[in-house]
């Protein structure tokens, strides 16, 4: 069963011009596909469509490697196609009853005249191994709690620049455990909206412990949670799941079989324990990135010395600094050997050398 790519993008667009979308309730947005029996919600009417194509997708890949063709899907038979393969299988037949017994059959020139299986790449744990690191731990986490967190990761990534004011805040509040002020008095309609739902949602999740948008003054009062994990994720993870979930979208899109791991930590062959934020293993080739949120200049020579011991490239390797201006990333990454990007830039970097256009 060979369907064409344009085939498959025609009709999911086609699928996804029958979605029907709901507003449930301040912040949740209903999107489904009845025929498909597909159901998802979100914060808002974008994240809902895309969640929903991306279930789209998922279910389209299951029903296709189940073998079977959805409605809608039918492709038109080729004659050609159609006499080829009666041919082939008619070909097979006399093949197989004109064979020698099995035990004949097998005789060493036989056993050397057989083409040989090509070999499987590496997975990213054996790729290491081969290095002579070990990885120590994987991150694990509940699926569901992997939802909500990739879903504000993605929110606050998407409309960094609208939020880059209450994430600095925000940050100095979890540094100094007290409760933060915001005004939006200066700010536009966008930076607002973006700022109130942000917040709306960080208390919907008890990331926040409160949260007050006063509209007359336009001023933020809020207070963000004590617990590790809740820190953690405010103060940097959120930008590694950020970056793991754009560049899998990436992969996904161009229908490149990947793998990728999030969170490794790790021991180097010399014993020196370290944690990698983001692995990508495209075919034969593998990616590293680094995600940064703050200072950095305590880190990157650290980090350029792990690239030597993962044995990867300058192209291979990227450091994504929250907020990084291109002459100044660039700058860097001449002087540490890393390729520097933001986290506005880092998909296009990554995609030039995917595609062997980078410089």
């Amino acid at each position: 069963m060979l369907l064409g790519v344009g085939v498959l993008t025609r009709y999911l667009e086609k699928a996804m011009a029958q979605a029907r979308y709901d507003l449930l309730g301040p912040g949740r947005f209903l999107a489904e596909l009845p025929e498909a029996g597909l159901k998802v919600e979100a914060s808002h009417l974008e994240a809902a469509r895309e969640a929903l194509r991306e279930a789209l997708e998922a279910w389209l890949l299951t029903t296709l490697r189940s073998g079977l063709l959805p409605p809608g899907l039918e492709v038109e038979e080729d004659p050609r196609r159609t006499r080829f393969f009666a041919l082939a299988e008619e070909m097979w037949r006399l093949l197989r009853e004109a064979s020698p017994p099995k035990e004949a059959a097998e005789t060493p020139q036989a056993r050397l005249s057989e083409s040989p299986r090509p070999k499987k790449p590496p997975t990213l744990e054996e790729w290491l191994q081969g290095l002579g690191i070990q990885v120590v731990r994987k991150r694990e986490e509940d699926e569901e709690k992997e939802k909500v967190l990739t879903r504000l990761a993605l929110f606050l990534g998407d409309r960094y620049p609208s939020l880059e004011k209450l994430y600095e805040r925000l940050k100095q509040s979890l540094s100094t455990k007290r409760q933060f002020e915001l005004s939006l008095s200066e700010a536009g309609q966008e930076e607002i909206a973006n700022s109130t739902q942000f917040c709306t949602l960080l208390k919907g999740y008890a990331l926040l412990t409160s949260y007050h948008y006063k509209s007359e003054d336009r001023r933020i009062r809020a207070k963000a949670s004590t617990e590790g994990w809740v820190q953690g994720f405010l103060t940097g993870e959120w930008l590694e799941r950020y970056v793991a979930e754009r560049l899998k979208k990436l992969l996904r899109s161009k229908n490149l079989p990947h793998e990728l791991a999030l969170g490794y930590q790790v021991a180097l062959p010399g014993g020196e324990a370290v944690e990698l934020d983001v692995l990508v293993r495209v075919g034969e080739r593998t990616f590293w990135f680094e995600a940064k949120t703050g200072e950095f200049q305590a880190h990157i020579a650290k980090y350029a010395g792990l690239r030597k011991a993962l044995g990867l490239s300058q192209r291979e390797s990227f450091l994504v600094l929250l907020g990084m201006d291109k002459a100044r990333a660039k700058e860097l990454s001449a002087l540490y050997g890393l390729t520097v990007v933001s986290q506005a830039n880092f998909l296009e970097a990554f995609q030039e050398v995917l595609e062997g256009n980078a410089p």
